[in-house]
């Protein structure tokens, strides 16, 4: 007696070592065939493959925003000890779009979620072995650390992360080279900074390359490339911000395989969103040298160091 054939199962764009066993079986693979063969040209399948793969999960029922959605608990359970609500990370992942998400991706960018929850002093969570200095806490506890919001000056009474789903810079912040480091492959914000220091409405930087985010003032930042940074990334510029001292703190330590995983090894510092006593200081911080990742201090707004950059973070929801 001849033995049957089974339906064979066939999974594209998923391994067993996922733990995902939802696949494509043969018979979805009609339409696959279809579309496949009036894609290709010179036989270039793989590439087609590669190309549409979300496509190709989407339609055998494969949610592609799951993988992203798994891997951010994975990093928020490690670090944090607990695990979150993520459906709001989820719908914005399929808000956004598979292409859009990789279009951020290979400029640098990732979109992360960071829960709302309490960052003092006192709040113990099992990846965070390096806080902020006692110096800033002290400083929010005297009334002195503020947020600019909405044009008024508003008083941190928390130090915490805010429930937000947001783009990370996920770039090392280089260690200094006389003023000529670079951040690295840095052709999204460098474009944007070049244009500003041509137009003269920024000034231009005497240490380097003009495509370069040291020699940038606070100032600067907030009236010219925060806004232009906004229109780059198609958002309103109320969704574009620097990182608070908490968050440029945690994120190398939440995110352990991303390029800033090293950024309290560098000896480089970048300016953070907070302002100090008003809007004429702001906050800094990173620099290996006075504490790394603990490492917090102010200046003023208006001064450009070789030393010193930047760092944007885009809020998505």
């Amino acid at each position: 007696m001849a033995r049957k054939d089974k339906k064979k199962r066939i999974v594209v764009g998923c391994s067993e070592s996922t733990g995902n066993q939802t696949g494509i079986t043969s018979g979805h693979m009609a339409e696959f065939w279809r579309l496949a063969g009036l894609s290709l040209i010179d036989g270039q399948l793989m590439s087609w493959i590669l190309d549409n793969i979300a496509k190709i999960r989407e339609m055998a029922g494969i949610k592609w925003w799951d993988d992203y959605v798994k891997k951010e608990e994975k990093s928020l359970e490690a670090f944090f000890g607990k695990k979150f609500d993520l459906s709001i990370f989820g719908k914005t992942l399929r808000d956004c779009g598979i292409e859009q998400i990789r279009h951020w991706q290979n400029r640098g960018f990732e979109i992360h979620f960071l829960p709302d929850i309490s960052m003092f002093q006192a709040d113990e969570y099992r990846g965070w072995r390096i806080k902020p200095e006692d110096w800033y806490y002290q400083q929010v506890a005297q009334g002195k650390i503020f947020l600019q919001i909405d044009d008024e000056l508003k008083p941190v009474k928390q130090v915490k992360l805010n429930g937000q789903v947001v783009l990370i810079d996920t770039r090392l912040k280089p260690a200094y080279k006389n003023g000529k480091q670079m951040f690295f492959q840095d052709t999204l914000i460098g474009g944007v900074i070049i244009k500003l220091r041509e137009q003269e409405s920024i000034a231009r930087y005497d240490h380097g390359d003009q495509t370069s985010r040291f020699g940038v003032s606070a100032k600067e930042w907030q009236e010219q490339i925060r806004p232009a940074l906004a229109r780059e990334f198609g958002v309103e510029i109320n969704k574009v911000r620097l990182e608070t001292a908490v968050e440029a703190n945690v994120i190398p330590q939440l995110y352990p395989y991303m390029p800033r995983k090293d950024d309290g090894t560098t000896n480089t510092r970048v300016w953070y969103e907070e302002c100090f006593e008003d809007v004429s200081n702001r906050l800094f911080g990173g620099n290996s040298d006075y504490g790394g990742l603990s490492d917090v201090d102010f200046y003023s707004v208006g001064d450009h160091w070789h030393d010193r950059s930047f760092r944007p973070l885009v809020v998505l929801a």
